[in-house]
Order: C-alpha cells, then sequence, then structure tokens
C-alpha cells in the first residue's frame, strides 16, 4: 500500500487540546468585620474567592485577612481574639448572655485599675521656654492607637467600637476616653499624651 492509499484509510487521531487559564479561583480565609447575608456574622471566619476580598470586601473594611500562624501558638491571645468575636454576635442562650456578662465585666474591672496610658509624640513647639500647657503634635493620637497600646501593655483587647474618645488628639495633655461594653456598663481611661523632648530632658 502505497503513502497516498495509507493516509485516505487511516483513522483520525483525537487532537488533544491544553487549554490555559481554566484553574479553578483559590478561595482563602477572611474574618468578617460585619455581619453579611449569605457569608456569616461579624467575628466569623469564613472561604471566599481571593477578587471578592481584594475588591469589594477588603476596600469597604467588611472583612479582614486572616494572617497564617508562624509561631508557636498564642493561646491567650487566641482566646482573647475569641472574646472579641463573641461580644459582637447576639447571644442565643440565656448561658450565652450569662458567659458574655461576666467576661465583659471582667474586661472593664480591669481598665478601671489601670493607670494612664502614655504617649510620646513630637511636638511642633519645640521651645524649651515656651510656657505652653499643651503643645500641637506631629500626626494624631487616634482609637487605633489606643487600642494598640492598652494590648500591648496590659493584654486587654477591645473592638474598635467600644471604645470612645476624641477623632483625633492633636496636641498633648491628659485626655480620658470611655471603654463600653455590652452587660458590664462603661470605664474611663486615662491617656496622656506628652512631648518626646520634655520626656528626654526629664
Amino acid at each position: 500500500m502505497n503513502l497516498l492509499a495509507r493516509s485516505l484509510f487511516q483513522t483520525p487521531q483525537p487532537t488533544l487540546v491544553i487549554r490555559r487559564g481554566l484553574k479553578k479561583s483559590a478561595k482563602i480565609p477572611i474574618t468578617l468585620a460585619k455581619s453579611m447575608p449569605g457569608l456569616g456574622s461579624a467575628g466569623t471566619v469564613v472561604y471566599v474567592n481571593k477578587a471578592y476580598m481584594r475588591h469589594e470586601l477588603y476596600p469597604k473594611h467588611l472583612a479582614e485577612y486572616v494572617i497564617a500562624r508562624t509561631g508557636p501558638r498564642d493561646r491567650s491571645a487566641i482566646a482573647e481574639q475569641e472574646n472579641i468575636a463573641s461580644s459582637r454576635k447576639e447571644p442565643k442562650s440565656p448561658q450565652d448572655v450569662h458567659s458574655l456578662a461576666l467576661r465583659n465585666q471582667d474586661i472593664i474591672s480591669r481598665i478601671m485599675g489601670l493607670e494612664p496610658l502614655v504617649f510620646k509624640r513630637s511636638t511642633v513647639n519645640t521651645d524649651e521656654n515656651s510656657k505652653e500647657d499643651s503643645q500641637g503634635i506631629y500626626g494624631s493620637l487616634t482609637k487605633a492607637d489606643v487600642i494598640k497600646e492598652l494590648e500591648a501593655k496590659h493584654g486587654i483587647i477591645v473592638d474598635k467600637s467600644a471604645l470612645s474618645m476624641d477623632d483625633k488628639i492633636k496636641s498633648t495633655g491628659d485626655y480620658t476616653c470611655t471603654v463600653k461594653l455590652i452587660y458590664a456598663g462603661q470605664a474611663s481611661l486615662k491617656c496622656k499624651v506628652v512631648s518626646e523632648v520634655a520626656e528626654s530632658q526629664a
């Protein structure tokens, strides 16, 4: 059989087509900052598409990324985070209400016994002869600063929504914030903003 006849009667082989770019989108764990229908309640860890988190949830502050643990598990920190998550949820039973009340009362009690939180800031006016009791500072003191200091110095974690204070403190002096927790009332938290120059001279 010559080459022409062989080509006419030969069964065609199926063509293998490799398609690229059809890989399933990976989902990542996130923590919901607000309750969202179809996803879950605030504080819940759920899995969503990366693009949905990057373009929709995160820019609108609806969720936070879950940071993978790279070292030994800090069980106390995990417990505190669970406390915050549970405090955002509405209790479903009398036992839940009782547990949440005890937890929040303990936090309020600890805050009431704290010394003022001291924050050092660079001041706009660093003249040693200045008689001004209050000096402007570079930047400002925000809720995030107070919450971070409270956790770093005393191991107390509170949600941003539980802290009431001036939106942005922009000068040295003594200030009072308020921490309010459900079923536990509220506690005053003293904050003191001082000049770095004055501290170094002391």
